[in-house]
């Protein structure tokens, strides 16, 4: 963990824009339209072989730079082609536009970019690339305190390896560019600069998720290490106080076909209204409950794809164990491998459980499973009732904006998700 007397100053970020995963070997370049700069043409960068080439001249590497003035004008480079939704159900590739310094190198023979910028700068997209330009004030000020606080706290660093701090999206968090930018998040990086929640004079990890379907998870849960103390399992409403042992497999399907009013459901904000303040790549849909089915066929071959065993069928998806929030954490599908063969396969993590249950990737692993026509212990439909997107620990982003649009403040918002933290402004 960082401690909070370490930052002193507003530190620069390397974020990776194009990544080796996404396999591209060229994007073009070129001036926003709204940019008053001339001193940048439009160019192509291409990787052949062992080669950069940055309009057919071959480079050892390639960087280039505009103003970091976005208060008054935006000159920045818009890349043509930049995924979003990496591996997720909603991936799409996207134009972008950015500021500062973009780096452009050959990494095995395909295009890895890094954009170069203040973290304030950085922070200014963030907010209204996570969340749409239509949400309240204090919502993107909350927004922006836990992507600055989960910046400064780095307790991941997935990305040291290729050269940059983060990634450009849900893998870290969201930032595409400025694009989205808003009078809203321009004011919310400005008014909030340099806070952030600590918790004994540590920086917090503020991890964060779209909904967490009523209850929060514990950090242990999730990433199967010790627990922060600001982190809880608490219902999102107004009370810490709760009855709800979610745990317990009749309790929380009794949670899930009952639920309760929270920040994040339908009866503080209506899904219908969602899509205003939602992120850009976001989907419409129902966050707060939600219904998938499979029939036998489909689940087979789904299962056989994500876990390279070919079934013939499948019997069961066995929750061993839930999370506090009902999460499953530990979960077995029982199945055949031929009609002889029984084969048993185990899924120790919330994510694996949500990679192999969705042909992109499933809304959370707070569900329960409804077998449809059992037949000699052969279902021929399975359906899937759960809560909630993402992993559920730490600030829910619909609860948060449901908080904002009641009246409460970040001041409130940030200590209801991380319970026991206080703010504190690290730099000026």
């Amino acid at each position: 963990m960082v401690l909070a007397k370490d930052i002193r100053s507003e530190p620069n970020l390397k974020v990776g824009i194009i990544l080796p995963e996404d396999k591209q070997t060229s994007c073009k370049l070129t001036l926003a339209p709204d940019s008053s700069s001339k001193d940048i043409e439009d160019l192509l960068v291409q990787i052949r072989g062992d080669s950069l080439l940055v309009n057919g001249k071959p480079q050892k590497s390639y960087s280039v730079s505009v103003s970091q003035d976005i208060i008054n004008t935006h000159p920045a480079i818009r890349i043509d082609s930049v995924v979003a939704g990496r591996g997720f159900h909603w991936q799409k590739n996207v134009s972008m536009s950015f500021l500062g310094t973009l780096h452009f190198y050959n990494y095995n023979g395909v295009l890895l970019a890094i954009n170069e910028l203040p973290l304030e700068k950085y922070l200014m997209c963030v907010a209204t690339s996570e969340m749409g330009t239509a949400c309240p004030e204090a919502l993107i000020q909350a927004q922006t305190i836990v992507a600055r606080s989960f910046i400064l706290a780095n307790a991941e660093k997935k990305h040291s390896d290729l050269g940059f701090d983060f990634c450009n999206d849900d893998c870290c968090q969201r930032y595409h560019g400025i694009d989205g930018l808003s009078e809203q998040s321009k004011a919310g990086s400005e008014s909030t600069r340099g806070i952030v929640p600590v918790f004994k004079g540590k920086i917090c990890d503020t991890r964060y998720s779209k909904s967490c379907g009523g209850m929060m998870e514990s950090f242990e849960a999730v990433w199967n290490q010790p627990n922060p103390e600001y982190f809880q399992v608490i219902p999102d409403m107004a009370t810490n106080q709760h009855d709800h042992d979610l745990t317990d497999e009749i309790q929380f399907v009794k949670w899930i076909n009952n639920p309760p009013t929270a920040f994040c459901s339908p009866e503080t904000i209506p899904e219908s209204e969602l899509p205003k303040y939602l992120g850009g790549v976001d989907e419409s849909g129902e966050y707060y409950r939600w219904e998938f089915s499979y029939s036998q066929n489909e689940l087979t071959k789904l299962i056989s794809g994500k876990s390279g065993i070919h079934f013939e069928s499948i019997k069961s998806l066995d929750i061993v164990k839930r999370g506090g929030s009902g999460r499953i954490i530990q979960l077995t599908i029982h199945g055949r491998t031929t009609k002889e063969n029984s084969y048993s396969l185990s899924l120790d993590s919330e994510y694996e459980i949500r990679r192999h249950l969705h042909p992109g990737f499933l809304f959370s692993s707070a569900f329960y499973v409804h077998y449809n026509n059992d037949d000699q212990n052969i279902p021929d439909s399975f359906t899937l009732k759960g809560a909630g997107w993402g992993h559920g620990a730490g600030l829910c982003q619909i609860g948060a904006l449901g908080m904002a649009l009641k009246g409460y403040s970040s001041d409130q918002i940030i200590p209801h998700y991380y319970p026991g933290s206080h703010l504190l402004k690290l730099y000026s």
